[in-house]
């Protein structure tokens, strides 16, 4: 059969999400087979494919090239490493990895398998962002000088989100995000921040200061973040996080403003994308509005996901690496564990120069 073989890892959420893109969105990638997770088995029959008994027999398809990655966050490593054991080109939903040393081990394992390894960064294939990329690298804005990025939810991650119409569940409640082992809440969304900030500004963090706290929703761990990141050529960022947002709700939700020497960029990730110079402001472009809870399989929304496996597919076909590398994924991690320990020590935290290894 033509095109690159996927098995899809766990069966939440993005389980489902990576389902949909395979079949329908993935021109050079095609669904095989669906392991890990209660709901494997009716997932593999709403798409058409196998749903294996075990990881090992998933790994052992001789049709299967690569795997997409969907289990909680501290499985990451040891599917990973098995993956690239068996030859089987990889495909991580982020975070890379809980730790900076499980990270290594991924990168180690498929760098002695040479297999492909990508991870979830969907930023950088979203239209909206896309856009504001495209006015920094054309010098709309000048040079960069400061970056805002804000993720203010009410509570979707605290319950299940139900169809009003039907009851039925479209989103279960993430218990097993909250378990302190799967790392901090700002690992869970602040990573797409923090490869963001690498992305548009072209440079790496050197210091992390960070103030996590909660405000007494259940459960009793960290829904609220304020980071603030100095990259090596000068840029300042503020990264504001919280699921903690009273009603209404603040919109956009998922929001990045970039001030530069001669103009401003900022753009709802799910809406506008703004310019302001001299000239005043106007709307530079627009992503096509989707609702991501109530029909989180729409076309368009699942865009920037199906991008991302088809630059992996094309990748494994062409030879080269995928445009979001595994160093990528572990690059974000490490600002996001320099914020984690800022946030429990009370210090700013200095990250290692570019190129100083570590």
């Amino acid at each position: 059969m033509s095109g690159v073989g996927f098995g899809i890892i766990g069966s939440g959420y993005m389980g489902r999400t990576y389902a949909a893109c395979l079949t329908r969105h993935v021109p050079d990638g095609r669904l095989v087979s669906i392991w890990g997770g209660k709901r494997a088995p009716a997932l593999a029959e709403e798409f058409g494919v196998q749903a294996d008994a075990s990881l090992e027999a998933l790994l052992a398809r001789p049709d299967i090239d690569a795997v997409v990655i969907t289990s909680p966050h501290t499985a990451h490593r040891a599917q990973a490493e098995a993956a690239a054991a068996a030859g089987k080109h990889v495909y991580i939903e982020k975070p890379m990895a809980v730790t900076l040393a499980d990270c290594d081990a991924i990168l180690a394992a498929c760098s002695a398998a040479n297999v492909k390894l990508t991870v979830n960064f969907v930023t950088r294939f979203r239209h909206a962002p896309l856009a504001i990329k495209r006015l920094i690298d054309e010098g709309a804005i000048g040079d960069v000088r400061m970056i805002e990025m804000k993720g203010t939810w009410t509570s979707f991650l605290l319950e299940d989100v139900v169809d009003e119409t039907t009851g039925r569940v479209i989103i279960p409640r993430k218990d097993w995000a909250f378990d302190p082992a799967e790392g901090s809440q700002f690992l869970d969304w602040g990573v797409h921040e923090t490869d963001a900030l690498r992305w548009l500004t072209g440079s790496e963090a050197v210091r992390v200061y960070a103030q996590y706290t909660t405000y007494g929703t259940p459960p009793p761990v960290d829904l609220s973040a304020q980071v603030q990141v100095t990259m090596a050529n000068g840029v300042l960022a503020q990264i504001q996080m919280t699921y903690e947002a009273p009603e209404p709700g603040i919109v956009p939700n998922d929001w990045t403003r970039v001030i530069g020497s001669k103009g401003i960029a900022e753009a709802d990730h799910y809406g506008k994308v703004r310019l302001g110079d001299a000239n005043g402001w106007r709307v530079a472009d627009e992503q096509v509005a989707f609702d991501f809870l109530g029909d989180y399989l729409d076309p368009n929304r699942l865009a920037g996901f199906a991008a991302q496996v088809q630059d992996l597919a094309e990748a494994i076909r062409d030879d080269r690496d995928p445009v979001v590398t595994g160093a990528d994924g572990r690059a974000a991690v490490a600002i996001v564990d320099a914020a984690d320990r800022s946030a429990a020590s009370h210090q700013a935290v200095t990250l290692p120069a570019p190129g100083a290894g570590g």
